[in-house]
């Protein structure tokens, strides 16, 4: 433990703590940062054996390899202050070096430093042991650039582009390395355009962790959209099995790899993986994701002037007791939910109660008062009753949108109501599989959703009719900015567009016609720059528009498969805008007008605009009268609000929780959010919906 109480936050060392430390040597700081993941509190720490001509390259328990611009090297004890000296490196090696692992804590007698190299085009091991004199360099031969590593029981693994190699740490004293193969896990599905792998060691067994997120093209991360886990199986000549859940333990992952921990113990939230990414370079974002739901956490940390590295420092390690993990299949055998089929599922049966009149004699504005205080599931059923009920009471759907969202993969959705607060169970019973391929929602239109199943398999459904609809398999993964179909698949005039723009010259297409048995694959060279932004098409006018980063517009015409950039509007956004990579991006029509979104990731401004169609320009707005708006990169609504309370409102993809009383909106006339976004969990597979019975 510290020996000062006042060179380390409180509560230091008996829970977890995120470091920040300059990823170049010899800055002006001259203090570590302390982030606490349980409050969000950040504290400036002097620490004299952590100076700031000292970075971290690795880290193994409470030990940190510390090496600054002198290439003089040591192992650090962070609780007890302890530092180990290790010879410095050589100059030749110093600037050709890359990643670094720390093979186990220096208590242990193979306590191995290993950096990857590469020095005139030919690969190299530099390694060294708490005692050597040197470092030892070694030769090598078909190693990859590690995107991650995994130390573990005398062995290296490290993740790189198309498998996992794992290198022998003893092997390296006998100057003949050995290095093996193994496979990675077969990806399940493309959730977003980029992905973050890492590996953690959690009570003997190995998991890999996959992390699906959403970046632009200037690579900034936006959204975290979707996690998928497994275990690798000894037993069964080192095969993965996927898991849905991890227990009690929670895994904390950072750039040096992964670590676990037991949940109650370190006091954080079981079952969670805590992840710490970058987010437009010098903006870093801390997530939360937790896998019981499918829910993710964001909070935004303050942008410094230079960069950064974090990672995570645990506390002293406790005995942790093995859990059985539940896989895919097991889950789905064990949940009840699943095995009622189609239904709405009730949390809590009401008990039936004797009414002394006939129900026709009840006067109708009693019911209509009753119907409105009931959950949404019930005031369905109570129009169900009798034939007059039906006929007189207002349909409860009719004026709602609902945000629906998938906490397991085996067919459960939930609806939840942003209004009151409320959400009840829906199973599908079409969207539950024994193959473990999960389903992605993508958007929704008329009541519909189109779902992506696994990689490459589309359909459509009415989650409220059960109604299904199978596309044709794509020819290859998903990999699209935005994918809008133009009304329910219930007649020929229904058509599937998705639209990708790999740069601001050209776009990528593929359009299914109903009826069709292929998709349509097209390129187009854009005939005036246009950067496609991370949103659904809308289908405006016989037309799909696309809404652009610079805040222009791109239109397919399905009648000809034809692609166009609109010289008007004219782009708000100039190519050097510094916002045009990290801005949150929304189209919508509304009454027969197009309405884009712009708002800033941690809510410091939004900016509503109205397409003037007669001038072809953007309108700005400061007030949306009596309209709430929807919003979400998947699918967003603009509909007539059922109170004045909601009014003049943007709603976000935001659950509220035990401890938030209000449903999370931005209000257009304060110009504030409420309650703090940053303190709502947001679902990674979910799509807002206009419920439709017919």
């Amino acid at each position: 433990m510290p020996s000062s109480t006042s060179t380390f936050p409180l509560g230091f060392g008996d829970q977890p703590w995120l470091i920040r430390t300059p990823v170049t040597p010899g800055t002006d700081n001259e203090t570590q940062t302390f982030l606490n993941p349980l409050n969000g509190s950040i504290e400036e720490r002097k620490i004299p054996e952590m100076d700031s001509r000292q970075i971290c390259f690795s880290r193994f328990e409470e030990w940190l390899f510390l090496l600054d611009h002198l290439r003089n090297a040591s192992l650090f004890n962070i609780y007890s202050l302890t530092k180990i000296p290790l010879p410095p490196i050589d100059y030749q090696y110093f600037h050709h070096l890359g990643n670094c692992s720390l093979q186990s804590s220096p208590t242990s007698p193979d306590c191995t430093i290993i950096f990857f190299g590469e020095q005139h085009n030919k690969q190299f091991l530099l390694f060294c042991r708490p005692g050597d004199t040197m470092w030892s360099k070694l030769p090598v031969d078909d190693i990859g650039v590690a995107n991650s590593w995994l130390a573990f029981n005398g062995k290296l693994y490290v993740i790189l582009v198309d498998e996992i190699q794992i290198i022998n740490v003893t092997s390296l004293l006998t100057g003949n390395v050995e290095i093996t193969s193994l496979d990675k896990p077969v990806e399940f599905s493309t959730n977003g355009n980029g992905l973050d792998e890492h590996l953690v060691e959690s009570c003997g067994d190995i998991f890999f962790v996959r992390i699906f997120f959403w970046e632009n093209f200037d690579n900034h991360v936006l959204d975290v959209t979707g996690i998928e886990i497994y275990k690798l199986d000894f037993e069964k000549e080192n095969t993965w099995v996927r898991v849905e859940s991890i227990g009690d333990r929670a895994f904390l992952l950072d750039e040096f790899g992964g670590q676990s921990c037991c949940a109650e113990d370190a006091r954080l939230n079981q079952d969670c993986v805590y992840y710490m990414f970058s987010w437009g370079g010098l903006i870093r974002r801390f997530c939360k994701i937790c896998l019981n739901d499918q829910t993710t956490s964001l909070n935004l940390l303050p942008e410094t002037s230079i960069y950064y590295s974090f990672y995570w420092i645990l506390p002293v390690r406790r005995p942790i007791l093995k859990n059985e993990l539940l896989t895919s299949s097991e889950t789905i055998a064990r949940n009840p939910v699943c095995k009622k089929g189609y239904d709405l599922v009730n949390e809590h049966d009401n008990e039936k109660c004797a009414l002394s009149m006939p129900l026709p004699h009840l006067p109708i504005e009693m019911v209509q008062l009753i119907s409105e205080k009931l959950p949404f599931k019930d005031s369905m059923r109570l129009q169900a009753v009798c034939k007059l009920w039906s006929k007189q009471l207002p349909n409860p759907i009719k004026e709602e949108v609902f945000l629906m969202y998938c906490p397991k993969k085996c067919g459960t959705c939930q609806m939840y109501n942003p209004h009151k607060g409320e959400q009840f169970t829906l199973n599908l019973k079409k969207l539950s599989s024994s193959d473990d391929a999960p389903t992605r929602f993508l958007s929704s239109k008329d009541g519909w959703v189109l779902a992506l199943r696994g990689s490459d398999l589309l359909c459509l459904l009415n989650p409220f009719t059960n109604e299904f609809h199978q596309l044709p398999r794509l020819k290859d993964y998903y990999s699209y900015n935005g994918i809008a179909f133009s009304c329910a698949p219930k007649n020929s005039n229904c058509v599937v567009f998705a639209v990708a723009g790999p740069n601001r010259i050209s776009s990528e297409c593929m359009a299914w016609h109903y009826g069709q048995e292929k998709w349509i694959d097209m390129k187009f060279q854009n005939n005036l720059p246009f950067h496609v932004a991370d949103n659904n098409p809308v289908f405006f006018d016989g037309e799909f528009y696309c809404l652009g980063r610079r805040e222009n517009l791109g239109v397919f015409n399905p009648e000809n498969n034809t692609w166009r950039v609109l010289d008007k509007p004219s782009p708000i956004h100039s190519e050097a805008a510094p916002d045009i990579g990290t801005e949150y991006c929304y189209l919508l029509e509304c009454n027969g007008e197009l309405i884009s979104v712009f708002r800033a990731a941690n809510m410091d401004y939004v900016r509503v605009f109205k397409l003037d169609r007669p001038k072809m320009a953007w309108t700005l707005l400061d007030d949306l009268g009596n309209l709430s708006l929807f919003l979400d990169f998947r699918s967003s609504i603009a509909r007539k609000s059922p109170c004045r309370s909601f009014s003049n409102k943007l709603f976000l993809p935001r659950l509220r929780d035990e401890r938030n009383e209000t449903t999370f909106y931005y209000c257009m006339k304060t110009q504030m959010h409420n309650p703090d976004f940053q303190s709502l969990r947001e679902p990674y597979n979910c799509v807002w919906l206009e419920p439709q019975l017919q």
